[in-house]
């Protein structure tokens, strides 16, 4: 079983499928961001082998990840090949703009839970963030995907002269479509080093303006959650994933898989393991070694690109 050292149970991955994106999130990428040879990517096949082995070992949830997934032109291919794979769950994190061609081909896969990323619902805070112009595309895709059974999560990035005034229009608005939103720290990496310090809100902090409103109950979360999460007297639910101020560094059960196959032990690590070419003894050790590389005590920052690594 995949244990290590601190009694650390690796029991989820993060699957990347490609490191491209139709936005420019100031916070994940650079504009005139440069992405990796098509032919780089793991192939479904390969993906399958790979998950297949970890489910061997105790691996329980995958989520799809990307850059954007669903710009992978061989998600259907990969999301058959991974569905065989006696997975407890499958879910997919998205920035939701082509959602609506592939609700059907999720359904079919049985991947219903879906973290869509937004952090604006202003389309000129949305444009300055992302540099796109899809926001009533997103936002119609969500009501669209949870009219027809997805559970969906809203994941929100809170930036401080950005959009850190819109945090009681992102809870009324998930409350309104009673879906659950999720406030994120901004994190040190990458792209997001050079704003960080200007930019970043504690959730702490989110917590006291929301408390000014709104009565907040704690909820139940499993150990190895990444978010702690409350439920209001009007019945939104809001979560926070405090990765900066309360890092949960020492009950992860995560490790990540990036489009080209190098295996990682935390977002914040830019040392992995190359696995694609390694044959079934070879990654069995490489997974051992993986365990001594997860760091117990949160990494101040890392250099690489979030979209390169998987968000």
């Amino acid at each position: 079983m995949l244990v290590d050292s601190y009694g650390r149970r690796i029991r989820k991955l993060r699957v990347s499928l490609t490191d491209q994106c139709n936005l420019r999130c100031h916070y994940c990428m650079p504009i005139n961001a440069e992405f990796m040879e098509v032919n780089r990517y793991l192939t479904p096949k390969e993906y399958g082998e790979i998950i297949a082995e970890l489910v061997t070992l105790g691996l329980e949830e995958v989520r799809l990840t990307g850059g954007e997934p669903l710009l992978r032109q061989a998600l259907p291919e990969i999301l058959t090949t991974i569905s065989r794979c006696s997975l407890k769950k499958i879910s997919l994190t998205t920035n939701g703009i082509l959602l609506h061609r592939y609700l059907e081909l999720l359904q079919q896969h049985h991947i219903l839970d879906l973290n869509i990323s937004l952090d604006s619902l202003k389309p000129e805070i949305f444009t300055q963030i992302t540099h796109g112009r899809n926001l009533s595309q997103i936002q119609t895709n969500i009501t669209l995907a949870k009219q027809q059974g997805f559970r969906i999560k809203i994941n929100t990035v809170m930036m401080r002269g950005v959009n850190d005034l819109e945090l009681f229009n992102f809870v009324e608005y998930a409350k309104s479509e009673n879906i659950e939103i999720r406030f994120l720290e901004l994190m040190r990496i990458g792209q997001a080093c050079q704003q960080q310090q200007d930019q970043f809100i504690p959730a702490q902090e989110l917590i006291d303006r929301l408390k000014t409103r709104y009565t907040l109950q704690a909820q139940a979360m499993p150990l190895d959650s990444t978010a702690f999460n409350f439920i209001t007297e009007c019945g939104a639910r809001i979560g926070f994933i405090a990765s900066e101020s309360q890092p949960f560094c020492g009950h992860c059960s995560r490790w990540r898989l990036s489009a080209d196959g190098i295996l990682r032990a935390c977002l914040l690590k830019t040392d992995g393991l190359e696995i694609r070419e390694l044959n079934h003894e070879q990654r069995l050790a490489a997974y051992e070694q993986l365990l001594g590389m997860k760091p117990y005590l949160r990494p101040m920052e890392v250099t690489h690109l979030m979209h390169q690594i998987g968000g």
